[in-house]
């Protein structure tokens, strides 16, 4: 019986013990299977950035606002409707208003009643309010608009970066490959005698310092990518990467079209613009509305109303609440008038801050049109540059390489010296990253000013 005992507890642990070499093992196959990385397009990026960028969402929930605000001024112009209902105790010596008369105990009264009123004259200041609000909402409406179209540019700008930084880093592997292909073959030439040991120190020296800006080039991509990834407002700790950019032909690089008429594009169709003209709008007309109410105002309301006490009797005793109502009716019409003749400044005090806002939003159009204005030059102006630098890098390219090939050919028959070399070398690295960044700089330029044409 122990003895099966013995052999069931062996048989057991040697199972645990298999059972958990499985997971092991299954664990160490799913940690060397490579994961795969999500790729974002740049429409990708700028889909995501508009669904998470918090500015915006809070300019959508301001648009709500703005247009709830601009129901309620249009129900300012309704008449105002209530209605009320008592029932108290009394004890002790009160008047009764129903009776007419004090009465000393304890009594039940009720006065229920429907009242309204409507305001007749302020001087426009619910007239003036109103289109306030309908500015406002404007306003709010073109301020989405301007948020992507930031959240765009914003994106334009670090998805740029982050390619220029992958190009970069092409042109550095492939110059480390270059120099460990002329690194190989001066080690061989040395061991066979013909080479010497400074050529291949030269050479390892070089390749070191290319690695080391190799390795420069990748934490630049680091630190763009991540500055991307958080303008995406992401999780950076995601495996993650963004998708290469397709230039495609070069035929169309060099148009460009003329600036007076992208400016004027740009500010039609500016919605930062229109945000800023609605505000100006909006803020005049809260100043006359502001200015209205240092004006009298007329006032028309009525009221209908019935009442009960438990004082009301007659020869069978205390008249029924009901036929009390039915028959104690009272009706009241009337006009009133308000003159604001002081009240601690408090109207002259809004007056005053409706004006001096009034100004400001008016200030910020100016602003805002100067700002714009002062974008479209600078891009464009970095247009210019970029086509210029790309013209002249691509022909210097075409030399260069000409040039490298060479001095490359010189060199590896013994021709010319390491340093000669080396130059030659570096001034063809040098045109390559210039041409490659005048090229997507063109292709990104045009993109943001697109989008502020409204075409992207």
């Amino acid at each position: 019986m122990k003895k099966r005992m013995v052999n069931r507890m062996a048989f057991l642990m040697f199972a645990m013990m298999g059972l958990q070499l499985g997971m092991q093992a299954q664990d160490t196959v799913q940690a060397q299977q490579p994961v795969e990385k999500t790729i974002f397009t740049l429409d990708d990026c700028i889909r995501i950035a508009m669904e998470n960028n918090i500015q915006l969402k809070r300019a959508e929930n301001n648009a709500l606002i703005a247009k709830s605000n601009q129901v309620q001024a249009l129900m300012n112009f309704l008449p105002s409707l209530s209605a009320s209902a008592d029932y108290n105790y009394f004890d002790g010596t009160n008047f009764d208003n129903s009776s007419g008369q004090f009465y000393t105990g304890s009594f039940k009264r009720s006065t229920p009643s429907l009242n309204a009123g409507i305001q007749l004259f302020n001087a426009m200041s619910n007239v003036y309010y109103q289109k306030s609000t309908v500015q406002s909402l404007n306003a709010s409406t073109f301020r989405i608009d301007e948020q992507k179209q930031d959240v765009k540019s914003s994106v334009l700008g670090s998805y740029l970066a982050v390619v220029l930084d992958k190009e970069n880093i092409k042109i550095s592997v492939d110059r480390v490959k270059l120099l460990e292909q002329q690194l190989d073959r001066e080690k061989k030439r040395q061991e066979v005698g013909v080479g010497n040991l400074e050529q291949v120190y030269n050479f390892q020296s070089q390749l070191a310092n290319e690695n080391l800006r190799k390795v420069n080039l990748e934490n630049f991509l680091k630190t763009d990518l991540l500055q991307l990834l958080q303008l995406l407002q992401v999780d950076v700790s995601s495996n993650m990467d963004i998708a290469s950019y397709d230039i495609g032909e070069d035929e169309h690089l060099m148009d460009l079209e003329k600036y007076p008429e992208i400016l004027d594009a740009s500010l039609a169709y500016s919605p930062g613009l229109k945000r800023a003209s609605a505000s100006a709008l909006a803020s005049s007309y809260n100043f006359k509305s502001t200015q209205a109410q240092l004006y009298p105002t007329i006032n028309a309301y009525g009221s209908y109303g019935t009442q009960y006490s438990s004082n009301n009797v007659n020869s069978e005793g205390e008249i029924p609440i009901f036929d009390q109502y039915k028959n104690l009716t009272t009706s009241m019409v009337g006009v009133s008038i308000s003159v604001p003749i002081f009240n601690n400044f408090r109207n002259r005090n809004n007056t005053q801050v409706a004006r001096l806002n009034m100004e400001n939003s008016n200030l910020d159009l100016k602003q805002v049109e100067l700002d714009m204005t002062n974008t479209i030059q600078r891009v464009y102006l970095d247009l210019i540059s970029a086509q210029e630098t790309y013209a002249a890098a691509e022909e210097n390219l075409v030399a260069l390489n000409q040039s490298f090939e060479f001095v490359k050919t010189r060199y590896e028959h013994g021709n010319t010296d390491f340093y000669t070399y080396l130059e030659s070398l570096n001034n063809k690295n040098r045109a390559e990253i210039e041409l490659v960044n005048a090229k997507y700089s063109i292709v990104f330029r045009k993109k943001i000013l697109d989008v502020y044409r409204g075409i992207l």
